[in-house]
């Protein structure tokens, strides 16, 4: 049997993990199989594997947006054919002793177990995405996870996402331009601390852009203050 570590263990990494092609199988077509079936699909490949499946599993099955693959089966039976090509194994069936007999089989064969009823391997976070802007959240209380995650939306306004596109688009043209990575860092962090280029976000990104641009070549302030065409914006 494998100790279960709390949310609070030191061992506990918090990533964020590509899961284009990383299979999740959820046991269980219920309620809570449903909601996991609903987050994985939204990133990657899943199936779910049960005698029953709701409606809205069958309706999300059918989304081409997503991949969910539904397998109809007796969940008595022998887990272990079902989780093959896993890389997440999601026990989520009404039966906690069925549960454990899951996660164990998947330990068994090296595949991470996101459980739902105490932490297991891998512990899925409240996510909050504005635009390329993503905070993952994670306590061991949900109240107080959901009442951060509700803290920060307010405080997550339209100006952080398209700061953030604007700093993506100066870090690539940097890149091509200014030789050392302490360089391109420190006009960065200048523009991150400029008030003038978060006001112009929340009128014209155009206009950000071009006061961000004065930020890598002192000329840039000249140009347009002359009413050329910024570079990066032809």
């Amino acid at each position: 049997m494998v100790e279960q570590k709390d949310i609070q263990s030191p061992g506990r990494l918090p990533l964020f993990l590509d899961m284009t092609e990383r299979m999740v199988v959820i046991f269980g077509g219920g309620a809570v199989g449903e909601r996991k079936a609903r987050l994985f699909s939204e990133y990657g490949p899943v199936r779910v594997v049960s005698r029953d499946f709701t409606p809205a599993i069958q309706e999300l099955a059918k989304d081409p947006e997503r991949q969910i693959e539904l397998v109809s089966c007796d969940l008595s039976e022998a887990a272990g054919k079902y989780l093959n090509g896993a890389f997440i194994a999601v026990p989520a069936t009404s039966d906690s002793n069925l549960n454990s007999a899951i996660a164990e089989e998947a330990r068994s064969m090296s595949i991470l177990v996101n459980n739902v009823d105490e932490p297991g391997d891998v512990v899925v976070p409240s996510i909050l995405q504005k635009g390329s802007v993503a905070i993952a959240l994670s306590t061991e209380v949900p109240a107080l996870t959901k009442y951060l995650r509700l803290h920060l939306e307010k405080e997550l306004t339209g100006s952080y996402p398209e700061m953030a596109r604007l700093l993506a688009q100066i870090r690539k043209e940097n890149k091509e331009t200014i030789a050392t990575q302490k360089d391109r860092a420190h006009i960065i962090w200048e523009i991150l601390e400029d008030d003038e280029v978060w006001r112009l976000l929340s009128i014209s990104y155009e206009k950000a852009y071009m006061r961000a641009r004065s930020h890598v070549s002192p000329n840039e302030r000249d140009s347009l203050d002359a009413g050329d065409t910024p570079q990066g914006l032809h």
